[in-house]
């Protein structure tokens, strides 16, 4: 999963550049995505995890951010 801070802001961009993603924005009850392949056929994954953790840690704290 490629990690954004919205998933629907980040589809748009790439769809723009020619990305084709595979049906709509997923909202879990926990996090949003949104799937698409890359180049060689891989399926891809942009992801926002909008509730809170169980342990309490922020969210994202430890975690690489690709924007």
């Amino acid at each position: 999963a490629l990690r954004v801070d919205d998933v629907a802001a980040a589809r748009a961009e790439l769809e723009a550049r020619g990305v084709t993603f595979v049906g709509e924005i997923i909202d879990s009850g926990v996090c949003h995505q949104a799937m698409f392949a890359d180049p060689d056929g891989n399926l891809l994954d942009l992801h926002h995890r909008y509730a809170p953790r169980g342990d309490g840690e922020a969210v994202g704290r430890s975690r690489r951010r690709i924007t």
